[in-house]
């Protein structure tokens, strides 16, 4: 059935999409107003998804508006003319003509802006991307306002002079129809590719501002051992937990390299006894066991006494030195905890210390000793 055409539908479609623009735009600007005015966003129609409108920028979210009601403008004409009736209907069937246009340009937003859901997860995609909504949101608009533009295209008391309209109007609207979905895939593509873009410039300005790269929960890796695999000497004189505990000395620094010393204090009232090195792990900053190579023996910062048997006095402590070369902590996996145990094979205990200790670094160990100074250059 080839649609009826009036100039006053087109003074109609014009207060349409005059009244489509004004609800969207002031909706979109008033949950841009950095206050609690924005929840009075609340009892205006979503008329365009929000995601093609607030998060876009360069007038992204104006353009959407203004071709939104350029289109439901033009949807609206073709309707009412399809469905003119030259009686006393004719107010109704154009009001209801523009709840039908609204819900129509309305389910063309919501299919554009659930096209990334949809291509993501398919069909059940748009279950979370909150699909229908500018649809119902469309259909209460028109219901609520319909009637201004009905009055202007059917005018009481008389009928208004009506002839065909073109053939090439309608596919034209069908065209334009399919241009919104179209124009809320492209819009909420780009701004999913800007969150995307911003997200790594901010991942960029982190991995700067931070000491080692920036840390990454999905990142692959092992959890630092609570023990090395090795046997625990059962001389009744050891350094046990339950006489001795490690604490971490203060790191020092010396042309390029660096060092930092482990203490065991004996706690207890009797001497305990220790041989050999300790036990030294480090965690990364994802809480993952970071690859370093451990050589036990001397270092730029400390020399090594070699694996001795050491008696520990009452309240006393044994002293051994880490020592490394510095390295760039920019965008590595580094050290954010150090592990230590008095011999391999002891439970390990944890300090969280930024170290440049990084991926593929070489940790020399000095072993136990009693020495009081044992930090003199090598």
């Amino acid at each position: 059935m080839r649609a009826l055409f009036s100039p006053r539908f087109l003074v109609a479609g014009a207060v349409v999409a005059v009244l489509w623009v004004f609800t969207a735009g002031l909706r979109d600007v008033v949950l841009q107003i950095p206050s609690g005015v924005a929840q009075v966003s609340s009892v205006l129609p979503e008329l365009v998804p929000t995601t093609l409108t607030v998060y876009q920028s360069g007038g992204g979210g104006v353009a959407v508006i203004i071709i939104g009601g350029v289109v439901l403008a033009a949807v609206y004409v073709i309707l009412t003319g399809v469905l003119h009736r030259p009686r006393g209907s004719a107010v109704i069937t154009a009001w209801f003509a523009l709840v039908l246009a609204s819900a129509v340009v309305g389910l063309g937003f919501d299919v554009g802006a659930g096209w990334t859901w949809i291509v993501s997860f398919g069909p059940r995609g748009l279950l979370t991307s909150g699909f229908g909504a500018a649809t119902a949101a469309g259909a209460l608009w028109g219901l609520a306002v319909g009637w201004i533009p009905a009055l202007i295209a059917h005018q009481p008391g008389g009928e208004p002079t009506v002839g065909r309209a073109p053939l090439w109007l309608t596919p034209v609207a069908v065209i334009a129809v399919v241009g919104v979905s179209i124009t809320g895939a492209v819009t909420d593509a780009a701004r999913t590719a800007a969150i995307a873009a911003e997200n790594a410039a901010q991942q960029e300005v982190d991995a700067a501002s931070s000491f080692g790269a920036v840390p990454d929960p999905d990142a692959p890796g092992v959890p630092v051992p609570e023990t090395a695999d090795a046997v625990v000497s059962d001389d009744p004189q050891w350094c046990t937990p339950e006489r001795a505990t490690i604490l971490k000395g203060e790191p020092d620094a010396a042309t390029g390299h660096r060092g930092m010393p482990l203490q065991l204090l004996n706690f207890s009232d009797q001497p305990c006894v220790i041989e050999g090195y300790p036990d030294v792990a480090f965690g990364d900053q994802n809480g993952h066991l970071l690859e370093v190579t451990i050589e036990h023996g001397r270092s730029f910062m400390a020399q090594d006494p070699g694996p001795q048997r050491v008696e520990v006095p009452a309240g006393g402590e044994a002293v051994a030195v880490l020592g490394w070369d510095a390295a760039s902590p920019h965008g590595a996996l580094v050290t954010k905890t150090v592990w230590a145990a008095p011999t391999a094979g002891m439970v390990r205990g944890s300090w969280p210390i930024e170290l440049d200790i990084v991926e593929g670094s070489t940790v020399a160990i000095t072993a136990w000793t009693v020495d009081t100074d044992p930090t003199s250059p090598g």
